[in-house]
């Protein structure tokens, strides 16, 4: 199966206290799960034709440990499994060689035009 990876920079915006998730200027939960979810749409766009996007459906995370502004963190995912149009993902993050999170997370792939329709059935 796929393995994927991508780094990313945190800056003073991705911290807990900026975004209004904790009190300290460390990288905020929120903003690993944004690196995860990005990181797998990436790995994912590749293979998809132009009227197709992915979304996240679920995620699973464990965040460990704290990483400072400035840190460099890995973001690391490997495709457990794929059926139809749901990709599952094992994902481990790191800052420097500490792994600061770890998790699952899944992927539908779509068709655009057929979901953003539903946005219209909605109203």
């Amino acid at each position: 199966m796929g393995k994927f990876s991508k780094s990313f920079i945190v800056s003073q915006k991705d911290t807990a206290k900026m975004i209004g998730s904790g009190d300290l200027d460390v990288l905020a939960t929120p903003v690993l799960i944004t690196m995860v979810e990005n990181t797998a749409k990436n790995f994912l766009a590749k293979e998809l034709t132009s009227e197709e996007t992915s979304v996240g459906t679920m995620i699973n995370a464990k965040h460990l440990r704290p990483s400072k502004v400035g840190a460099k963190i890995s973001v690391h995912i490997k495709v457990e499994t794929r059926e139809k149009s749901k990709v599952d993902f094992s994902f481990e993050v790191l800052d420097n060689e500490c792994v600061v999170a770890s998790g699952t997370h899944q992927r539908a792939v779509i068709l655009t035009d057929v979901f953003l329709s539903k946005l219209a059935l909605s109203k």
